[in-house]
């Protein structure tokens, strides 16, 4: 049967602005009341006061500032921010920041949202306009319409998906990210690689995800290092935000994998960074995935892609595995789980539940093999101990 046979759609929100200077978008809108859902360090680095300027000038003066969003956002975060939205009622919501700010404002809209259907009728309830301004080049949830949020009673992540959260508009300002350190540049970078490799060779990949997410693979390993080395060099900055918003496009429509599942599993355990746990688990979950033949020749179509052979004597996978550990080591990550200064005693007692959780993540549906538990077991030991 031909894949033609099977009807299927791609859709392409929201509208993106991008450039030095692409805030002064939000003066295209004509907004009376807004709120922004951001974090103490936009405050403190002055990024906030960039935004409220420019809506200010605009004319806006009623702007409420929801500061307390931190890292891996949880449950408890988004019922404060919540009663924010509920007593403010805005007609415009902005999240500024990385992932954790864009992921805690969707999940303010969801939440919002369901709770008004419970007691308003539908044609009274309007959704704020929602722009989202990334200041990291890495987590793609400006362009998509999944949020992940931390349950700390059950040490869990919790992937929310609604049509609800895609941003109505994304505003890629290289300025926004100009002063991010290094460290977070790296990471947030190699969660830009997880995302197009693991999209290009999901279950659901497609001829429009696939583009997005070779194109995004092919901005990485031109721009990442360098954005890295040279954080005030705008063109690679501005490179990795369209390669973040690229990658982002690819999985919201193709999905992921268990590299993902495994990641939402050991940061939330050990509280690591999305991007820095996507890093250490990706060369692994590759190695595995390529026992697979669609799999391996999938990812020797994405080394083909972006315009690069495999090295003599090497296969494809294996070329790939050895440029995404060199792109680690030219940026001082660690390579495996032990190197992270993990107790391997607290590992050992914590793998059996890593893995049930990394089973049942959603991400695992779309990973290109359904992996056993005891494969999951192997692939974690190698993600601990480095081989």
């Amino acid at each position: 049967m031909s894949k033609m046979d099977t009807i299927r759609h791609f859709q392409v929100k929201p509208v993106i602005y991008y450039g030095v200077g692409a805030i002064n978008a939000i003066t295209e809108h004509e907004f009376k009341k807004v709120c922004i859902v951001t974090d103490e360090g936009m405050v403190k680095f002055g990024l906030l006061k960039m935004i409220t300027d420019v809506l200010e000038e605009k004319g806006v003066n009623k702007i409420h500032v929801f500061s307390d969003v931190e890292p891996d956002p949880s449950t408890d975060i988004v019922e404060r921010g919540l009663v924010s939205i509920l007593h403010d009622k805005p007609d415009a919501l902005i999240a500024l920041g990385g992932g954790s700010a864009i992921d805690t404002a969707k999940a303010i809209i969801y939440y919002c949202n369901n709770l008004m259907h419970m007691f308003v009728d539908d044609k009274f309830i309007t959704k704020p306009y929602f722009i989202a301004l990334p200041t990291t080049a890495g987590t793609g949830s400006e362009v998509t319409e999944y949020a992940v949020i931390t349950d700390k009673a059950s040490q869990r992540k919790l992937a929310l998906v609604s049509d609800l959260m895609m941003p109505d508009a994304a505003i890629l300002d290289p300025k926004l990210i100009e002063s991010l350190p290094p460290k977070a540049t790296a990471a947030t970078g190699m969660d830009v690689l997880t995302h197009a490799i693991e999209s290009y060779i999901s279950l659901n990949n497609n001829p429009f995800s696939r583009s997005y997410a070779s194109k995004a693979t092919e901005l990485v390993f031109k721009s990442l290092k360098e954005s890295y080395v040279n954080g005030h060099n705008l063109d690679a900055k501005a490179s990795m935000q369209i390669a973040s918003c690229m990658a982002g496009i690819a999985f919201n429509s193709a999905g992921l994998g268990i590299n993902h599942s495994f990641a939402h599993a050991i940061g939330a355990k050990w509280h690591l960074p999305h991007g820095l746990a996507n890093q250490v688990v990706l060369p692994y979950v590759i190695a595995y995935n390529s026992t697979d033949e669609r799999a391996a020749y999938l990812y020797a179509r994405l080394l083909h892609s972006i315009g690069l052979a495999p090295e003599i004597g090497k296969t494809a996978t294996e070329t790939l595995i050895r440029m995404i550990v060199q792109l680690s080591t030219d940026m001082d990550m660690a390579l495996c789980l032990k190197d992270l200064g993990i107790d391997e005693g607290e590992y050992l007692e914590s793998k059996e539940s890593l893995v049930e959780k990394a089973m049942i993540d959603t991400c695992t549906a779309t990973n290109p093999i359904k992996p056993t538990r005891e494969d999951m077991l192997r692939i974690l030991d190698s993600i601990y101990y480095g081989k």
